[in-house]
């Protein structure tokens, strides 16, 4: 398996109150959607399936990030191939749901960071601190 590119086809982030001051709750929920095998022509080698998805992170009540697109893998491995290619299939292998999860949760981080600094909300993971001790 090898990541092969991602989409984002909506990006969105709202603040529904204005109030941001005490303990907030940040939640975070991905969800797969459709999968498809692209049609790559017949130089293709290996096949590249897309998956459809969706992260949100939610901070209580009071805003909402969310990212929606897809995200393009090639899959070497037949019985995986085979899976993926029945009707309504799901993502079952815990070796690609890790590497889809992986690369949407890399490629949004940094967006994250910069929509939570927009919309004056707490960063969803903690950033970096230092600790200055006396040498010994």
């Amino acid at each position: 398996m090898r990541y092969a590119g991602i989409v984002f086809s909506k990006i969105e982030a709202e603040k529904f109150e204005q109030k941001t001051e005490g303990n907030i709750q940040v939640n975070s929920n991905f969800n797969l959607g459709k999968i498809a095998k692209e049609d790559l022509g017949k130089d293709a080698k290996k096949p590249i399936f897309s998956f459809e998805f969706t992260y949100i992170l939610k901070y209580d009540k009071i805003a909402e990030i969310s990212f929606m697109g897809k995200i393009y893998i090639e899959i070497d491995d037949k019985d995986l191939i085979k899976e993926l290619e029945k009707e309504n299939a799901r993502v079952t292998n815990k070796e690609l749901s890790k590497l889809i999860l992986d690369v949407v949760l890399a490629r949004t981080h940094v967006e994250s960071l910069h929509l939570e600094e927009k919309l004056n909300l707490p960063f969803h993971i903690q950033s970096p601190r230092v600790t200055i001790g006396s040498k010994e």
